[in-house]
């Protein structure tokens, strides 16, 4: 397949489905079509530790033109996502076969594979309390009470600010960028298939970060830079 030179491109849905990585990580997975060339790319919803991508969501239901979150939708054929306009990054990604394009981002607008169908109920099941609570939803509704009067109690003191968390610079790490990350990682992987390497590179992004690729700063970057040239590979 031609090179698709780098840069943003308007592209339409082929098919779209969700899953869940061995991490635990949850991806809407898409085909998306560009100009007749199909190339897979994918929005991060769920990150490994259970926290909700609120961009990832957002970005997903502005392009299916969804106003609530549904997860038992997905339990439809991937197929039934079609059509919709997105706008996409696309990339040049130097593997052991050559170097081949592929989808960086998937946007809001501003060969042909196949995708199996989700387990949508079981996602339901477990993230449907957390995504209510991201948009708003009811919970499921609880008998009704009496309502009894009660004596106010004076305005509780506020809680103390929570702890933060270690800032990167107390590791001296100087900022990179993914592109350099992803040769230091095809350099710790030798010998891996392609596939293997681009599954594999987004559960590492999340095992280090916390955070989807398109989420990371230079500083998160730095840090991923770090661990790959100390050779900290969870694979």
């Amino acid at each position: 397949m031609a090179l698709i030179e780098e840069g943003a491109y308007p592209g339409t849905t082929v098919a779209a489905s969700i899953y869940e990585a061995a991490s635990g990580a949850v991806m809407c997975s898409m085909v998306i079509d560009i100009s007749g060339v199909q190339l897979k790319g994918g929005i991060c919803l769920v990150q490994k530790d259970g926290t909700l991508s609120e961009r990832g969501f957002k970005d997903v239901q502005e392009i299916f033109g969804w106003r609530d979150w549904d997860w038992e939708r997905w339990g439809q054929e991937p197929e039934t996502f079609a059509g919709a306009a997105v706008q996409v990054k696309i990339e040049t990604i130097q593997g052991d076969r050559g170097a081949y394009s592929s989808i960086k981002y998937i946007n809001p607008a501003g060969g042909g594979q196949r995708l199996e169908a989700a387990n949508a109920k079981s996602l339901a099941d477990r993230y449907g309390a957390k995504t209510r609570a991201l948009f708003g939803g009811s919970p499921a509704k609880a008998a009704a009470k009496p309502a009894a009067p009660v004596t106010r109690p004076a305005p509780a003191a506020p809680p103390p600010p929570p702890q933060a968390a270690p800032s990167l610079p107390a590791l001296n790490v100087p900022p990179s960028s993914m592109e350099a990350c992803w040769e230091a990682f095809c350099r710790e992987n030798p010998g891996k298939a392609e596939r293997d390497l681009y599954r594999e590179w987004s559960e590492y992004i999340l095992t280090v970060t916390s955070r989807a690729q398109n989420d990371c700063t230079p500083g998160d970057w730095g840090l991923v830079l770090y661990r790959l040239n100390a050779g900290q590979l969870p694979f």
